[in-house]
């Protein structure tokens, strides 16, 4: 397998070339974008990446899929296809440079302008915001999150945030989508709907939503995250989800999760090569079936922990490999989606703030489009209110930092760019005299504070009664 030098951050001026897609608008300050890999860099992953679709392939279990191949040249031999350089970059060139998220009552996003933040979708336990006790996830906290992420301005979308295990197992990811539609007013992206039969569903709701066929293709309110099944795999019901949205006009992307030393080859650009196959595999079968589809790539990967074999979440090497995505979605002209926060630490503490910090600056100085994952605690499996304010405001002033300094304000007048939205920040700033007198309040503190008050009155806007009916009916919510 494929193994390169390492992993250099070079600015991006060092990787642009005439062959090279401009797809990013965002940068930091003056200076433009951090680059993780070099132009060279990324032609050697590039190469081994194609070569692996040409020589070894991937599963395709799903026979629309592959059928859809077939038909533009790729070869197919039972569930194995293998795809030419040729065809892979044909394919891939027919997809857009960036995607428009619609929303049931806010502004349409436009990928490229500014990276965008959102919840994750991965928790089965959540810290109770009143108890503070560790407890199963239940639908209630799939719509207190959604009203949390509708109040936050450094949230732009909207995952639902964790999972409503108190649903019936064949509906609950429509019970999700429902939940957080009815309870924001932002786009909502499901990460949970992956069979056909379900999507079509999705796709309904999404259109009562939108109003009408031409809203819900131009201003998508609702877009969806399949997964690849590492290693070189897919799912038949995921590749068949991802083509009823397609066809449908709903963006969807697709997430490969190699763990280094477990499903990939344990060095960092191993996994990268297997991860870049796996995604440029299924960009491939949703642009041979539906020529210019809205599609993204997403990475998530990982290191295995050697001592246990687990995934821990918020390791350096994970960090760099996720940021890396913003250079892969530069090579191929794709909109980009990478994880962020999900620290290892099982409560917000030094640990995750660190891993906030690290995480979240570098996916955005590498212009990612797409940041997921705030909130999340213990590797993914934890939802944490207080995690999630906290990491917003690190978002907050990373984007803060990225605004750099307006330069048309030499003369003394004001101007430029507005600063990015931000809710009240967290940091604590009064005299010591001030902070003792107050009770000497902690980040903590401070974090559950804000999140109380959203959750105590924050009322997102109101669906129209005959809107939810039908909502309610799609989703076969009682």
């Amino acid at each position: 397998m494929y193994c390169a030098g390492h992993l250099i951050p070079v600015q991006a001026d060092e990787v642009e070339s005439a062959e090279m897609t401009d797809t990013l608008t965002h940068t930091i300050g003056s200076a433009g974008r951090l680059a993780v890999f070099s132009r060279a860099q990324l032609e050697e992953l590039d190469a081994a990446a194609l070569a692996v679709l040409a020589d070894v392939g991937v599963s395709m279990p799903s026979a629309r899929a592959r059928e859809a191949l077939a038909a533009q040249g790729a070869a197919v031999d039972g569930a194995r296809v293998r795809l030419s350089p040729e065809l892979v970059r044909r394919l891939v060139a027919l997809a857009p440079a960036a995607i428009t998220l619609g929303a049931r009552a806010a502004a349409p996003l436009v990928t490229g302008q500014r990276s965008l933040l959102t919840t994750d979708g991965c928790c089965v336990e959540i810290y109770d915001l009143e108890t503070g006790e560790k407890r199963g996830t239940t639908a209630e906290d799939v719509a207190t999150i959604a009203r949390v992420v509708d109040a936050m301005p450094e949230v732009d979308f909207c995952w639902p945030a964790v999972s409503a295990q108190d649903r019936p197992v064949e509906v609950r990811g429509l019970h999700e989508l429902y939940l957080a539609i009815a309870n924001t007013g932002k786009h909502v992206q499901t990460v949970t709907v992956v069979e056909p039969d379900l999507a079509e569903v999705a796709v309904a709701m999404a259109r009562v939503v939108a109003g009408n066929e031409e809203k819900l293709r131009a201003e998508p309110p609702v877009s969806a995250l399949l997964g690849t099944v590492t290693p070189l795999g897919n799912d038949a019901g995921t590749l068949e989800a991802g083509l009823v949205f397609a066809e449908a006009g709903v963006p969807i992307g697709f997430v490969t999760m190699p763990m280094g030393g477990s499903t990939t080859p344990i060095t960092m650009a191993g996994s990268l090569v297997v991860g870049i196959a796996e995604a440029l595999s299924a960009v491939c079968v949703i642009q041979a079936a539906f020529p210019g589809a809205a599609v993204f790539i997403c990475f998530i990967p990982s290191v295995m922990d050697l001592k246990t074999g687990d995934f821990t979440g918020g390791a350096p090497e994970d960090t760099i490999m996720a940021a890396a995505v913003g250079d892969v979605g530069q090579y191929y002209g794709l909109p980009t989606q990478c994880g962020v926060n999900s620290s290892g630490a099982k409560l917000p503490c030094w640990q995750s703030a660190l891993d906030d910090a690290t995480t979240s600056y570098l996916s955005l100085a590498c212009g990612v489009d797409m940041l997921t994952g705030v909130g999340m605690v213990s590797g993914g499996r934890i939802f944490s209110y207080e995690e999630m304010a906290l990491a917003a405001d690190t978002l907050s002033q990373a984007r803060a930092i990225a605004h750099g300094i307006d330069l048309s304000s030499l003369g003394g007048s004001a101007g430029g760019a507005p600063a990015p939205a931000a809710g009240a920040a967290l940091v604590d700033d009064q005299p010591y005299r001030h902070w003792a007198g107050g009770g000497k309040p902690t980040a903590l503190d401070l974090a559950h504070e804000r999140v109380a008050r959203i959750v105590a009155g924050h009322r997102p806007p109101a669906l129209d009664a005959a809107l939810d009916a039908e909502l309610r009916r799609l989703a076969r919510v009682v």
